[in-house]
């Protein structure tokens, strides 16, 4: 639960599709669920912006929007908030 915590923060403060103004709380949860649920997988910082560019394109098939460098600043904070738990 807690890295569920640490991915939402980071992510609603990204907010990369501007929805949170116009939507509920919970607008981004199943991708959220999703980068928790692969958190094992990455390994690096480098894997976890591949992670989290996977999932929103996935999820939204918007891959300029979710490049691995548009991603890479949220898998910096979310790497150093979960490291440091």
């Amino acid at each position: 639960m807690e890295h569920f915590k640490i991915v939402k923060e980071v992510i609603d403060n990204w907010d990369p599709k501007q929805f949170l103004h116009h939507t509920p709380d919970d607008e981004y949860n199943p991708e959220i669920r999703l980068i928790v649920e692969l958190l094992l997988t990455a390994t690096s910082v480098e894997k976890l912006a591949v992670v989290i560019h996977e999932v929103f394109v996935k999820m939204f098939s918007a891959d300029e929007v979710y490049s691995i460098n548009n991603c890479y600043p949220s898998a910096v904070k979310i790497w150093n908030k979960i490291n440091k738990s």
